[in-house]
């Protein structure tokens, strides 16, 4: 395959995507990607000639380093990334990255839905790191090769498919290899057992945090970054579901109910449940939605 950017080894793969209005209104999509073989002469950024075509520098781009190091600016701030590492960047900020001998690694520029939002949250949880290394950088990769392969072979995925890639790529970065923290007796799994045997008592957050022997805030930092919402939010969203339940199934009064699932007030239940659902207890049990 010819690439006519400097630096880039001509074993290496590109291939373009062109929305449909569909995929531009409701998907996640893509616009390019590829796998690239490059050496220290490989250069692009925000102010390339490819970059300022069309709309490469409105998309959001990710790499998954393979072997070698990209080293990044991005608004300002450098970086490097290594083999087993992910860069995530908006190209709306001024960025450029160049290579060094023996760099792989595997590309795509993508957009669409919600994508945007995703992308502020992800960095967030990253501690506003534009390089870091997911524990789920294995299964990144493997979705990454699926997608090049499907080109290669010229069966590409079809846009919804596509879709469907992408968002899993975004959960994975966001929260983990969250088929893993399930599968597996880690901490979080153990303070979910433990939030779960004593959701309707006086719980409370550092609770949760001595039965796995950790700090509060460690815990609660740890617990977001695999599950993506606090100890705290958990422990109501679950007492709500029971709170739902026990509304359209027995006739409980609507205080009797705030007391059986750990609310200390009739008052602060009504709240918690308005603010949450969106409507209150009674007019749930009426209305159930």
């Amino acid at each position: 395959m010819l690439i006519r950017e400097a630096g880039v080894h001509q074993t290496s793969e590109r291939y373009y995507f062109t929305p449909s209005a569909l995929a531009q209104e409701l998907f996640y999509y893509l616009t390019r990607c590829g796998h690239y073989f490059c050496n220290r002469a490989y250069s692009f950024g925000c102010q390339s000639e490819i970059a300022l075509q069309g709309d490469h520098n409105q998309n959001i781009m990710l790499f998954a380093i393979q072997d070698g190091a990209l080293e990044l600016t991005i608004n300002g701030k450098q970086m490097l990334a290594t083999t087993g590492q992910v860069v995530l960047f908006d190209c709306a900020e001024p960025y450029r990255y160049h290579g060094t001998d023996g760099l792989e690694f595997t590309w795509l520029l993508f957009n669409g839905l919600n994508a945007r939002s995703f992308y502020r949250r992800i960095l967030q949880v990253r501690g506003d790191k534009h390089v870091f290394a997911p524990t789920s950088y294995s299964e990144i990769l493997s979705q990454l090769d699926s997608l090049l392969s499907s080109c290669a072979s010229g069966n590409r995925l079809s846009e919804a498919a596509c879709s469907q890639l992408l968002h899993r790529l975004l959960c994975l970065m966001l929260l983990e290899d969250s088929g893993r923290v399930q599968d597996n007796d880690t901490v979080i799994t153990q303070s979910i057992r433990y939030m779960n045997e004593h959701l309707f008592e006086q719980i409370t957050v550092a609770d949760a945090a001595a039965a796995v022997s950790l700090s509060p805030s460690h815990f609660s930092r740890q617990f977001k970054r695999h599950t993506g919402y606090s100890p705290y939010e958990y422990i109501i969203l679950r007492r709500l579901d029971k709170a739902k339940y026990m509304l359209t199934s027995t006739q409980l009064t609507v205080k009797e109910i705030a007391y059986k699932i750990g609310y200390n007030s009739e008052e602060n239940f009504i709240h918690s449940f308005q603010k949450n659902v969106g409507i209150s207890p009674s007019l749930f049990r009426k209305y159930p939605i």
